[in-house]
């Protein structure tokens, strides 16, 4: 799959995107509010990858009873501004009668209270931490135990929408978040606990603090990186994979430049999404579809070291990082295909067909050039036709006089032919066309020092020319003519080999590129005219153009 070439414009116009709550902070484990008892300064994360028990943020873990609205705590009700910010609060451990083995002083607070974004009543959502099975639904608790045994309490909640043995997965809507206490006041908060298996200790309450301060920050995308890697051997593909660690399972752009790093104005970037199942991810990153894979460019296969670059781009645009071990290539030019060389008039013809000449070109001399027959001239604009009857599905190439079969998908992709706006054409016409070779499954362009460029591509001939072998470098290449090279050595004089050229473009072979290969980016906007073959087919393609989406 081609992937898309990128400006250095692109590149470094992107701004940079402020995290989700810049302003979040948190007091350290066991800071209680005074007077309130003696907290556990626990640093422990017992639920480490566990989702944050509220959809959304912001959200705000504090006291209840000694908070504003709460019965030891100041004056004002529960809906005061100072319980609806920052920083964090501890309450583990706050003074209560239930038995607490981790507490200093063995009895206190089992889990941690935490307020909604606002003071609303029966609004926000709680969620499954983790996956797990509905083990219990109180009054108003609900408890999801986890297949290890670790258990979620969620107490206070109003309107479940679960049942009892239900499964959940990670993220699953439980109830929103209220008031109910059996009829006992207390305020619109979740309790919220967490009970595991304590070697020496049994199932007990274990502080859910920086647990939630570790599920909150990943839940807000604060601290969280652009992640991966990307390595390449020999002439292989460049593969690796990148993931955005504030979504960790979105698949993100990853853009790979080729001979100098991303602020080089020399370097060529293409992008595409690491998007690619790879079973060895899941576990380790929690998700599988991170991965991507690159084609060396066939133009810097030219027997000479190219530096790779390869940036992962997170969700928001605006966090570019560079991935791990991306290294040099240094690859022998690929091997001339059989076939003819057809000439491509300059870079408004590249861009009608969407053809790149840096993804799909080779630096070639001008002698393995001419060991090519010559053939057609390359159409300016590519027209796609199938019949208008609906009787036949077949898509047909329309090109120089002949109708030629897009067989593949993959055909159709990499002649840009994809994009082409489908003509339906009398089924008369087409059955008088002959018939061509199929389309080629990949596109083979010859690079020359002067600016030239060919694509390699079958010859056509009319099936009544019994000397005739479609395909082959000897086949007649004159039928449908609709100009171009006449095969023989062109000399400096010879003007119709000076309507490809574009000038310049250093040595075959080496690191010079033809001088509109960096512009393949443009507009495309110059009216090309249209192809034409002989008799009815001319008038045909009179006026047509290529749909651009």
């Amino acid at each position: 799959m081609k992937a898309k070439t990128l400006t250095l414009a692109l590149v470094l116009a992107v701004p940079a995107t402020a995290h989700a709550d810049s302003d979040f902070t948190y007091l350290e484990p066991g800071d209680l509010t005074p007077g309130s008892g003696n907290g556990a300064e626990d640093y422990t994360v017992y639920a480490p990858g566990m989702r944050y028990p509220m959809e959304e943020g912001p959200s705000y873990p504090n006291s209840q009873v000694w908070g504003h609205g709460g019965g030891s705590g100041p004056s004002g009700g529960q809906c005061h501004e100072n319980n609806y910010s920052y920083p964090w609060r501890d309450n583990y451990c706050e003074t209560r009668s239930w038995s607490m083995p981790l507490c200093p002083s063995g009895q206190g607070h089992q889990g941690q209270d935490i307020r909604p974004a606002t003071c609303d009543d029966s609004l926000y959502w709680n969620v499954a931490a983790e996956a797990g099975t509905i083990t219990n639904i109180g009054s108003y608790s609900v408890y999801v135990t986890t297949a290890n045994g670790t258990r979620h309490d969620y107490l206070h909640g109003s309107g479940n929408i679960i049942s009892s043995g239900q499964s959940m997965a990670k993220g699953d809507r439980i109830n929103k978040v209220s008031n109910e206490f059996g009829g006992t006041p207390t305020t619109i908060h979740l309790h919220y606990n967490i009970k595991q298996d304590v070697a020496g200790l049994g199932f007990i309450f274990v502080s859910p603090y920086m647990s939630l301060v570790e599920s909150y920050e990943e839940l807000l995308g604060i601290g969280a990186e652009v992640v991966g890697a990307a390595s390449q051997e020999g002439c292989s593909p460049i593969v690796g994979w990148a993931q955005d660690e504030a979504e960790p399972e979105a698949s993100i752009p990853v853009r790979v430049f080729f001979d100098g790093p991303s602020d080089d104005p020399n370097a060529v970037g293409i992008e595409v999404i690491a998007d690619i199942e790879r079973p060895e991810l899941c576990d380790s990153l929690g998700s599988c579809n991170h991965g991507f894979s690159v084609e060396l460019p066939r133009s810097l296969q030219d027997g000479t070291p190219h530096a790779v670059h390869a940036y992962g781009v997170g969700v928001d645009g605006g966090t570019v990082t560079e991935l791990d071990d991306a290294n040099d290539f240094s690859c022998d030019p690929p091997t001339i295909p059989d076939g003819v060389r057809r000439r491509v008039s300059g870079p408004e013809a590249l861009s009608a067909w969407g053809l790149s000449p840096f993804w799909d070109g080779r630096a070639t001399t001008d002698a393995e050039a001419d060991a090519l027959d010559s053939g057609e001239a390359f159409p300016e604009e590519p027209v796609v036709a199938r019949i208008d009857d609906g009787s036949d599905a077949t898509l047909w190439w329309i090109d120089a006089g002949f109708k030629r079969r897009i067989a593949s998908a993959g055909a159709s992709e990499a002649w840009g032919l994809d994009q082409v706006e489908v003509q339906d054409w009398p089924a008369n016409v087409l059955d008088d066309l002959p018939e061509g070779t199929d389309v080629r499954d990949e596109v083979f362009m010859l690079l020359l020092a002067d600016g030239t460029v060919y694509v390699v591509d079958d010859a056509q001939c009319d099936p009544d020319d019994e000397d005739c072998e479609p395909g082959s470098s000897t086949s007649n290449t004159t039928a449908g003519t609709s100009g171009g090279d006449d095969g023989g050595d062109d000399g400096p004089d010879d003007e119709d080999d000076d309507v490809g050229g574009t000038g310049g473009g250093g040595s075959a072979g080496g690191n010079a590129l033809p001088p509109y290969m960096a512009e393949e980016d443009g507009c495309g906007c110059t009216s090309a005219p249209s192809p034409a073959g002989a008799g009815m087919l001319a008038l045909l393609l009179l006026g047509l153009r290529r749909r651009r989406d």
